[in-house]
């Protein structure tokens, strides 16, 4: 076989794969895991029961596969787009906006289909420091954390947060966030506000304040200046 057609076949390959994850994906979100019997996929799919078993041995090993394929789209976007941006502030809104992006791309249909996981693995919530689950989650976490630790470096973000906590309130946020979004058929436009919405005011209790010289509160510092700007207008006017 020539390096052309070992091409070819390997893209043949590949798509059929790719063909029966897509298979799977639509039918354990509208059916169920245990709704969903090997041979419908593979029906689905345009391929044999037997190719099936080919490429995944079990039907749990090809819901493996979906949420591992899933989150690596997940990661290597997010990895991608904050390479390019500097801003810690701007970082977030980044990975917030791409996470709404991917899952409302999809229909929120990876989040049915995590749900379809934890009814199949019993484990799950006995041992969830071992589950594939938590593997997943922390690879893709571990970008944002890279962010809030690098804005503590800089000095933009407080060192005295836990960052767990922050964790859970940034991605507990968009999940909701997605479901009111979902719910209105919100345009682009309305998303990027929505986000905004959410990460502005987890942003402003992350900072660190910032003091004078005098040790003041710059804002308080700043607020002070604009009274006596005022006052002196005020007198001046009074003596015109």
């Amino acid at each position: 076989m020539n390096r052309t057609e070992l091409n070819k076949s390997r893209s043949r390959l590949e798509q059929r794969e790719a063909d029966i994850m897509n298979a799977a994906t639509s039918l354990f979100a509208e059916k169920g895991f245990h709704g969903t019997s090997t041979r419908k996929i593979a029906a689905a799919a345009g391929v044999s029961e037997g190719t099936l078993f080919h490429y995944f041995a079990t039907k749990n090993v090809l819901l493996q596969a979906i949420l591992d394929n899933f989150y690596a789209e997940l990661i290597e976007s997010a990895q991608e787009g904050i390479r390019k941006i500097m801003g810690t502030r701007d970082r977030l809104l980044f990975l917030a906006r791409n996470h709404l992006r991917i899952l409302m791309d999809q229909q929120a249909l990876m989040a049915r289909l995590i749900q379809v996981y934890l009814s199949v693995d019993v484990n799950y919530y006995r041992d969830y420091k071992n589950s594939l689950l938590h593997q997943l989650n922390y690879r893709y976490t571990r970008i944002f954390d890279g962010v809030i630790m690098e804005g503590m470096e800089r000095g933009y973000i407080r060192e005295d947060l836990e960052l767990s906590a922050i964790r859970d309130l940034f991605f507990g946020g968009l999940e909701y966030g997605m479901r009111t979004l979902m719910g209105r058929k919100s345009s682009k436009k309305k998303i990027d506000a929505h986000v905004e919405a959410i990460v502005q005011p987890l942003w402003e209790s992350m900072q660190v304040a910032e003091t004078t010289a005098g040790g003041k509160n710059v804002t308080d510092s700043r607020l002070e200046q604009a009274c006596e700007r005022l006052e002196k207008i005020a007198a001046r006017m009074e003596k015109s």
